[in-house]
């Protein structure tokens, strides 16, 4: 790929992620190369970017499919950036999802719990490094609106 192309491809990449976190409300905390990394003011919103994150990048013939992963916690902002074990933790499960997929873990699915718009399917327990072991659930889109986005 040239650099143009790849510039291009980041380009959209980032103008996409960008709209779907603008249209749900979260706000966008920083890109590194083809990673977003985005806070909301509730679980459910961060659920909703993520699932519509994930839908998007893989109906766009023109991007990769992509790994998401969410987690509800608490953050240490500083300095336009944020730090802490969610951070770390959402990180870790990026690396933990299969393409295409939406992975949070047991916490963050238990708030979720009994919100119709989100099916939870708990995976195997993982030995995530600086956790230990981790139930990750992947999360599904359940019933109920969806994020609407129109690019044109």
């Amino acid at each position: 790929m040239s650099e143009k192309t790849l510039a291009s491809l980041v380009q959209h990449f980032e103008q996409r992620c960008a709209e779907v976190v603008a249209v749900g409300g979260g706000r966008i905390i920083k890109t590194v190369g083809d990673e977003v990394l985005f806070m909301t003011e509730s679980p459910e919103a961060g659920a909703r970017i993520s699932l519509t994150l994930s839908q998007i990048i893989r109906e766009d013939p023109n991007l990769p499919e992509a790994r998401v992963a969410f987690v509800w916690g608490r953050i240490l902002p500083r300095l336009g950036d944020v730090y802490g074990p969610t951070v770390n933790l959402a990180s870790r499960l990026v690396a933990l999802a299969e393409p295409g997929s939406v992975m949070t873990d047991a916490s963050t699915a238990n708030v979720l719990e009994g919100d119709e718009r989100f099916v939870m399917n708990p995976q195997g327990v993982r030995n995530v490094r600086g956790f230990g072991d981790v139930r990750p659930v992947s999360l599904a889109p359940g019933v109920g609106t969806e994020l609407e986005i129109d690019f044109e």
